[in-house]
């Protein structure tokens, strides 16, 4: 069985042990994020940074790369 390509970064508890530097692994990070947000709910800034906040405590930089990569709209 294969394992979770992003698992690496991630702590048993689900935190983001650190933002991978390579695009690719950045929005694999990101994407498995941004599972915590509902597909079609428009979130309030404070939301966001409350869902974020559960994986990463730098909040802005998440979102910003979030933001960037398209992943959030």
């Amino acid at each position: 069985m294969e394992e979770n390509p992003v698992a690496q970064f991630f702590k048993s508890d689900g935190t983001l042990t650190h933002i991978p530097a390579k695009a690719k692994k950045k929005v694999a990070v990101l994407q498995q994020i941004a599972l915590g947000f509902e597909p079609g709910v428009k979130y309030p800034e404070k939301e966001v940074n409350q869902i974020i906040s559960r994986f990463h405590p730098d909040t802005a930089a998440i979102r910003r790369h979030m933001i960037e990569y398209k992943i959030l709209v």
